[in-house]
């Protein structure tokens, strides 16, 4: 599978039970000739996000943090007016995703991050939808930095890494030398930078971790918050906390619900939870399954290869092991028709705009982003304003479709693109 989809480099972890098996094949470094090994790390991208997600669950199990209370109460120089960090967690903030920029490599480049979010305009109110976004969870990570007093690459090591026994993950650059390291490829050629920016480091910059290792973080949600060990990470309460829903997701391809940290997908009547994300190193994707006490994990080393990657081998294990079958994408009829009025228009983020257009009743989507650039695909309706890209490179080949959130009057007032919220410009 790695071979014909173009990937250098890939790992897949299983744990089904007490059982846990490892695939890794490719190469870690091609020009040096470094094969993959079980150990090797891979950038894992926005599956970042549970981990943040799972420091501020530790600290509201210490009772520091009340995860219910207004974000402004623990950071009170900064103005979030009513967001609390349940929403930073579940992706209803309204915090726009920000931009993607690197504030430096001291310890201060989180809260700088969160500085420059300031003045970006939201793309809706507080608790009023989802909307996917990088800037809620950085926030979440100063969140922690405030409160434990470390920044957050040692808070995640001294309280989430060490404990949870996860040796072959790690987010410093001083850390890497230590274990063999994946490199990222792009085109057949090494990426470099291999890290864009510290700052972003708690929505999914830096991390890096082995498949094993990303496995046996999914594995403390089927163990109420223990590791192997039986070292106690997170509180059965906390655990439960994370995994129940608080949102829908409109972009089904995407998730069907949001929960305080993953996502929840229901997959031939089955709960799947988990996350996955994609650096310009790498890329993974982590789903645990209680009901079949079943943990699946993918790293690979070509970006855009990750999701078709995921997807390939997901779907085999799934069946195997699991008797799921995971749902095919939807095919929709090319013929069908939808009015193009309630969507056309312009849906603006901080770092580009999305134009809806037609041509012959079939719709235009056109992504324009602050650097100049624009890209497009026609989209073919699914139903339930929800619309299938005929270019999946639109959504960077993760395999989404694009939805609209409807207002009272019957007009668009949300894009989004598989994750990403757009609202429409006034």
């Amino acid at each position: 599978t790695a071979e014909s989809l173009g990937v250098v480099g890939a790992q897949v972890a299983v744990v089904s039970g007490g059982d846990v098996r490892v695939c890794s094949t490719g190469l870690a470094n091609a020009a040096l000739g470094i094969p993959v090994t079980d150990d090797t790390l891979f950038q894992i991208g926005s599956t970042t996000k549970v981990y943040t997600a799972a420091l501020v669950m530790q600290l509201a199990d210490a009772g520091q943090v009340d995860i219910d209370a207004p974000v402004s109460a623990y950071l009170p120089e900064h103005h979030f007016g009513a967001i609390t960090p349940r929403q930073l967690m579940a992706m209803t903030s309204g915090l726009d995703n920000g931009p993607y920029a690197d504030t430096g490599r001291g310890d201060d480049c989180v809260a700088a991050y969160v500085r420059l979010i300031r003045d970006i305009p939201a793309i809706h109110q507080p608790g009023a939808g989802f909307g996917y976004t990088n800037a809620s969870t950085i926030v979440s990570g100063l969140l922690v930095e405030r409160i434990t007093g470390q920044c957050w690459d040692d808070a995640l090591r001294d309280r989430l890494l060490a404990p949870a026994g996860l040796a072959h993950t790690a987010s410093l650059a001083e850390e890497l030398p230590y274990h063999r390291v994946a490199v990222g490829y792009a085109g057949g050629e090494p990426v470099r930078p291999f890290f864009v920016s510290r700052g972003m480091g708690p929505s999914g910059s830096t991390l890096c971790a082995s498949a094993p290792d990303l496995a046996a973080f999914g594995r403390l949600f089927l163990r109420g918050g223990e590791a192997a060990d039986g070292t106690r990470v997170l509180s059965a309460q906390a655990v439960a906390e994370m995994t129940t829903p608080q949102v829908d997701v409109p972009a089904r391809c995407f998730a069907d619900h949001w929960c305080v940290g993953p996502y929840l997908k229901i997959w031939d009547g089955v709960r799947v939870y988990g996350h996955s994300g994609t650096t310009l190193s790498g890329s993974s994707t982590l789903l645990w399954v209680p009901e079949r006490d079943l943990v699946v994990a993918t790293v690979v080393n070509v970006a855009d290869r990750g999701y078709p990657f995921a997807d390939a081998v997901i779907r085999e294990v799934m069946r195997a092991e699991a008797g799921i079958e995971k749902p095919p994408l939807p095919q929709p009829d090319p013929s069908q028709r939808v009015s193009p009025e309630p969507y056309v228009g312009l849906y603006e983020t901080h770092d580009g705009v999305f134009e809806v257009g037609h041509v012959d009743g079939r719709l235009r989507l056109t992504l324009r982003s602050a650097g100049g650039s624009a890209v497009g695909t026609d989209l073919i309706p699914l139903g339930d304003h929800r619309f299938l890209p005929t270019d999946d490179a639109f959504t960077g080949n993760h395999m989404w479709d694009v939805a609209f959130v409807m207002g009272e009057a019957g007009r668009a007032v949300r894009l989004l693109n598989g994750a990403f919220a757009a609202r429409r410009a006034a």
